[in-house]
């Protein structure tokens, strides 16, 4: 059986958890702790110390399997390991979040760098929130280059969440 790695990444609450218990097929493993900082328990209880982890078969000889980094920029030696000999990175923002934006443009150019893997950014639309931007004002906050795509998700939805890791699939195919 061939088992081929991704990486899930993005700032702090933009959905990298859900994004990843919303598609595994097994329970998922997490690291979450008690949020710490005011900045961040003010927006949610716990985060991400190291990784989260989820599987998926997609036929009977291959498995994907999916690493989740933490958001915060304390923990980006997290990035780098688990960004190591990975197939793909996947790039999640909050289209809600403009604070953090900053934060995903430092993460795109940090795999830019320590990877060859394709990098796709998958703009999150969580329910219920506004101050959302589209794929073209991301792609100029981030300044994406052209090859790296921008693909609209919701992290909850399971059919948005397989439609991101098919288009990342199709990026690793071409050799992008």
């Amino acid at each position: 059986m061939k088992r081929y790695k991704i990486v899930i990444s993005g700032p702090f609450a933009a959905g990298k958890t859900t994004f990843i218990k919303t598609i595994t097929e097994i329970a998922p493993i997490d690291t979450e702790a008690k949020t710490t900082k005011h900045n961040e328990s003010a927006v949610k209880d716990s985060t991400t110390v190291a990784m989260d982890f989820g599987r998926i078969t997609v036929d009977g000889e291959n498995v994907l399997h999916i690493f989740g980094t933490p958001g915060q920029f304390r923990f980006n030696y997290m990035w780098s390991i688990l960004g190591k000999d990975a197939l793909g990175i996947i790039v999640i923002v909050d289209s809600s979040a403009p604070d953090t934006f900053e934060d995903a443009k430092d993460m795109v150019n940090f795999f830019r760098v320590k990877t060859d893997a394709p990098i796709l950014v998958a703009l999150n639309h969580f329910d219920g929130k506004n101050g959302k931007v589209t794929k073209e004002e991301i792609r100029k906050i981030l300044s994406l280059p052209e090859w790296i795509p921008v693909v609209d998700t919701d992290a909850k939805d399971k059919e948005s969440v397989k439609n991101v890791l098919l288009q990342l699939f199709n990026l690793i195919l071409s050799g992008s």
